[in-house]
């Protein structure tokens, strides 16, 4: 039935009973929501390298991140250190919540909506519907199900209790308090609206346009980069040490020079592998009860800083032998472009002669 101002409010007795010449719900092709999904993952791909750089990564709720290869990459920035970021993956979690539908399947003309009445979900079951998917990824069987099943349900609508159908005249989002809050019994009268409401064509231009354009950002039309690897830096001793492990030399790998990756003209920077790694080489031996320590230490050249990292190792082993280590991501941050590091090795408290290296950048 109809109410002053033109709302739309049914009631259980407006209803037919179940299976009384009720529509048939129009569930969406399982070729529509893969499309819908590649679309969110090239539109959040594309704010994810405009807001944070490369690699792009994913952003939730917004598809699969294209333009990554987490063989190349070994750390990524978080997608909450971005207002840009942050307000991307909020608007399209609202829009899902609200609408029905991220800014890929409004293009596709898809509403993600409740069994029971056909409406858009909310934002507590939106949220919940997501975690869930994550038994979907299991091998991929939840995101085939749709393949096989009369309603077209992943696992996450099976539990969610959500469908999705293929429509561009979905049912407007029930408002607890709104005039359209009286109770709605499944399943309901119709699927969709008679008409197409007047928000649907101005969204989803505005969605195909950013899809459009952000995908030409993604990574997935191709990229110029410049990623430079680290460095190996030797370790070099000015005389043999007398020390009952016998340090021979080292070796720091870092990377020294950032590492930038190019699409459409427009430049980041990469995240590369943060990490310095350093390799220590020994010569001698000691008792398995020893204490023993190797140090690693770094000075700024310009700067008062001065910092060193131990790294207990083992005693009773024979050289010769060679251990590396990681060190903190930071270790090298803040010493400018020149700087000096050496290593050396701390037996029951008694430091042997370092190898020393030095740094300059600029």
């Amino acid at each position: 039935m109809t109410v002053a101002g033109g709302a739309e409010v049914e009631t259980p007795g407006s209803r037919p009973s179940p299976g009384l010449g009720l529509p048939v719900p129009p569930y969406a092709a399982w070729s529509r929501r893969v499309i819908a999904s590649v679309l969110d993952g090239l539109l959040g791909s594309g704010i994810a390298f405009l807001a944070l750089g490369a690699p792009a990564l994913t952003l939730p709720f917004l598809g699969v991140a294209f333009g990554y290869n987490g063989s190349e990459h070994a750390g990524v920035t978080a997608w909450t250190s971005s207002g840009w970021a942050v307000g991307a993956v909020l608007v399209a979690v609202l829009m899902q919540a609200y609408l029905g539908a991220t800014p890929g399947k409004l293009v596709m003309g898809l509403a993600v909506v409740r069994r029971a009445d056909a409406r858009p979900i909310g934002l507590v079951r939106t949220l919940v519907r997501y975690v869930l998917h994550l038994l979907d990824a299991i091998l991929f069987i939840g995101f085939l199900l749709p393949l096989w099943t009369t309603e077209r349900l992943t696992i996450a609508d099976r539990l969610a209790s959500t469908v999705v159908l293929h429509t561009r005249r979905p049912r407007p989002y029930r408002w607890p308090a709104g005039p359209d809050s009286l109770s709605d019994p499944g399943p309901p009268v119709s699927w969709e609206l008679p008409a197409v409401p007047r928000w649907v064509p101005v969204a989803t231009t505005l969605s195909a346009t950013a899809c459009a354009g952000l995908a030409l950002f993604s990574g997935a039309l191709g990229s110029s980069q410049m990623f430079a690897g680290p460095v190996d830096l030797a370790c070099e001793m000015a005389s043999g040490d007398p020390g009952s492990l016998g340090l021979t030399g080292g070796t720091l790998s870092a990377s020294l020079y950032p590492a930038t990756e190019t699409r459409l003209g427009v430049t980041r920077h990469a995240t590369v592998d943060p990490a310095p790694r350093v390799e220590w080489e020994l010569s001698g031996s000691t008792d398995a009860s020893s204490d023993v320590v190797v140090r690693i230490a770094f000075t700024s050249q310009g700067t008062a800083d001065a910092r060193s990292y131990d790294f207990p190792t083992y005693g009773g082993v024979s050289g010769p032998w060679t251990e590396s280590r990681a060190l903190p991501v930071d270790a090298l941050a803040g010493l400018g472009t020149s700087w000096s590091w050496s290593q050396s090795v701390v037996v029951d408290g008694v430091e042997s002669p370092a190898c020393t290296g030095s740094v300059s950048t600029g």
